[in-house]
């Protein structure tokens, strides 16, 4: 399938384009209204042959083999055909024959982007989400990187009413040689948070929450604003798109103010964490494609998540090895 994005001073104009580039078979995935005037169309056709461009939006779109590969990624990942209608025509703007760098760019244009980093740790960092995304893994992960890098760290379980929630940390702070602080109520988290240090790492592993259950709701939010610091919403990669998409708004209203994403390991269509990702606003901070604790999550920045979305072949890539899928770097 090729996708192509049409810019017209009006509908007739911008579809008579892809009718002369495309023919009578196309079909149009999407019309809007453009941002610098006039009527943008794109329109697919599945004769993957070459395509002649009437009117180019740019050098880079005409003939463009890195397009071509772009339009193929997001097709094959799912992508909602309006998100992929304005990655398309950004990445159209950017004269550059790299896929991952073009991609980049429309990444950068639309997405916001804001990685959890070791040298920023004067304030919690709490991590919430639904029951089996993450969060204590992550939490773990990131009390790794911050012991290996010789930097203070407190790690702080509330998950105290799952069975095994906290064995499960505590096995890790213990080869760690870390304390692992178990809180109960938001005033005791409140209180401890109060006394530590400044410059001292703190960690928070808050039970599974059901988002739309209301005394599930408040306990998480009296969490969240005992804690003060950041909330970070840690989902699953390969949820289903709107279901993922109301879980986010609904722990951004709870406090989250970035995205966290989980299991890209075991995930091949990443349509649904982009639509997340466009729809609910929440910048993107780190996603962890592994099980292992000693592998912490990655900084999301643009040219890593194109790298995500592309073949392999294009630089970076989800790609099966046997029963196992692992992230290839270039």
């Amino acid at each position: 399938m090729r996708l192509k994005s049409f810019h017209g001073p009006n509908l007739t104009d911008a579809m008579r384009q892809v009718r002369e580039a495309l023919g009578e078979n196309a079909i149009i995935v999407a019309t809007r209204d453009d941002d610098m005037g006039g009527v943008r169309v794109t329109a697919a056709i599945d004769d993957p042959g070459p395509v002649k461009v009437a009117v180019p939006l740019a050098p880079f779109a005409e003939g463009s083999e890195a397009v071509d590969t772009i339009a193929e990624a997001l097709a094959r990942h799912q992508v909602p055909p309006p998100i992929a209608e304005r990655l398309l025509a950004s990445a159209t703007q950017f004269a550059n024959d790299d896929p991952v760098l073009a991609l980049g760019a429309a990444f950068d244009a639309h997405l916001q982007f804001q990685p959890i980093l070791d040298d920023k740790t004067d304030k919690p960092l709490t991590l919430i989400g639904p029951p089996g995304a993450g969060k204590t893994l992550c939490t773990a992960k990131f009390a790794t990187r911050l012991t290996l890098g010789k930097k203070p760290v407190t790690v702080i379980s509330t998950d105290t009413e799952r069975a095994g929630g906290m064995e499960q940390l505590a096995a890790f702070t213990r080869l760690l040689k870390l304390d692992l602080v178990e809180i109960e109520d938001s005033h005791a988290l409140h209180d401890l948070v109060g006394s530590r240090k400044s410059g001292h790492a703190i960690l928070i592993d808050t039970p599974g929450r059901n988002p739309f259950n209301e005394p599930e709701r408040q306990h998480l939010h009296a969490l969240v604003k005992a804690a003060g610091g950041e909330a970070v919403l840690v989902l699953p990669a390969g949820l289903d798109a709107s279901e993922a998409l109301d879980m986010a708004q609904e722990f951004r209203n709870l406090g989250a103010t970035r995205l966290l994403i989980t299991r890209l390991e075991m995930t091949k269509r990443l349509g649904s964490l982009l639509r997340v990702a466009f729809e609910s606003r929440l910048p993107l901070a780190n996603y962890s494609v592994s099980g292992k604790v000693t592998e912490a999550p990655q900084p999301f920045n643009p040219v890593a998540l194109a790298k995500l979305v592309l073949p392999k072949d294009s630089g970076f890539g989800i790609q099966d090895s046997g029963d196992k899928k692992k992230a290839v770097h270039s």
